[in-house]
């Protein structure tokens, strides 16, 4: 979402882009719908040397002057190529994980590139700790999210299509369903206020754990109140339905886009802390803080938002505002295109 983020704010104001992605994609097939030029990239290692140069000559006749990869494949592939091509390069880091071999990961991050940018403070301070990248070369510029799009006006319609009355609270999750998320704690949290209170409970997403987490749903006593939406294109739709946004995480996390355009949205967040998302939730300001992996604390946490209404008025309230002082796509926009220029 950052990278076609990126994409559609570059091309608005009126420069050229291009995305480098395996055809079969997600982001692929989603920027060839909305009239991106695609190069189809193959990331295989065993094409590596003629895939370099390919894309290195590709890049020489649409005269590219930045390259900012995303991911390990791509860093290594599309970053080769572009040093050959005589291109500026960024690799751009958005989760925080470990280094253990901090030889290559300092080639990657230390010699291949020409800059480093970071989603996070913390992802950038790691960076520079463990793999001693010089501080001037790393740059931190978080997400920027469509103040537009995600308006807390925006009309909501899946309280209806679960047939809820207005009564019913519902809580839910958006995100990659994969394990470090904690949907398997959120879904602990569900059935422990479920036992106690009327409720409804959804997970939006799709990925690698939605089978995992379809069978521990059916395994649930009140398995009617807990739905799992599957992907939605229409986010901010779901987001306006809610009454609680969590996210439980307990890894790998840079600053979460969803907590983002929820608290641009005013819904009400409870997420935990790890990785950066301290950085943009504040406990108690604009949102409510616990530590991962405790089902009881996130129930109780849930119930707390809940229950005071005058809590979710000021939370709701101070998200927005920090939303349009800190994170607007414009402001990202405007950070990236500086650090390409002081680049060239």
């Amino acid at each position: 979402m950052r990278v076609f983020a990126e994409l559609s704010w570059m091309r608005a104001q009126g420069h050229w882009v291009a995305l480098a992605a395996p055809a079969q994609s997600q982001i692929a097939r989603r920027a060839l719908e909305a009239g991106f030029t695609v190069r189809p990239l193959r990331t295989s290692k065993a094409l590596l040397p003629a895939e370099v140069v390919r894309l290195a000559a590709w890049m020489r006749r649409h005269h590219v002057e930045i390259v900012n990869t995303h991911s390990s494949n791509d860093g290594w592939t599309a970053g080769l190529a572009a040093r050959l091509a005589g291109c500026r390069l960024v690799r751009s880091r958005h989760i925080e994980v470990d280094y253990p071999n901090r030889f290559w990961s300092g080639i990657a991050f230390r010699t291949l590139p020409h800059h480093v940018l970071t989603t996070s403070d913390r992802i950038a301070g790691r960076l520079i700790d463990e793999l001693s990248l010089p501080r001037e070369r790393v740059t931190c510029i978080a997400t920027g999210i469509d103040l537009e799009r995600f308006h807390p006006s925006r009309p909501a319609t899946v309280r209806e299509q679960l047939g809820l009355s207005d009564g019913v609270p519902l809580i839910g999750m958006i995100s990659v369903l994969r394990s470090w998320k904690g949907h398997a704690t959120f879904l602990d949290a569900a059935k422990e206020l479920l036992a106690k209170r009327p409720a409804h409970f959804v997970i939006t997403g799709d990925g690698p754990g939605r089978a995992e987490i379809t069978e521990k749903i059916e395994r649930m006593p009140w398995r009617g109140n807990v739905k799992l939406l599957g992907h939605r294109a229409d986010v901010e739709n779901v987001l306006a339905s809610l009454d609680v946004l969590v996210l439980p995480s307990y890894a790998h996390e840079g600053i979460p886009q969803i907590i983002l355009q929820a608290q641009a949205m005013a819904r009400p967040v409870v997420a935990t802390r790890i990785g950066g998302i301290p950085e943009v939730v504040e406990d108690g300001v604009t949102g409510l803080l616990l530590e991962p992996r405790d089902p009881a604390a996130l129930a109780a946490a849930i119930a707390r938002v809940l229950d005071d209404g005058e809590l979710r008025t000021k939370l709701g309230e101070a998200e927005r505002r920090y939303a349009e002082k800190h994170h607007s796509i414009d402001r990202m926009g405007g950070r990236l295109l500086e650090l390409y220029a002081s680049l060239q």
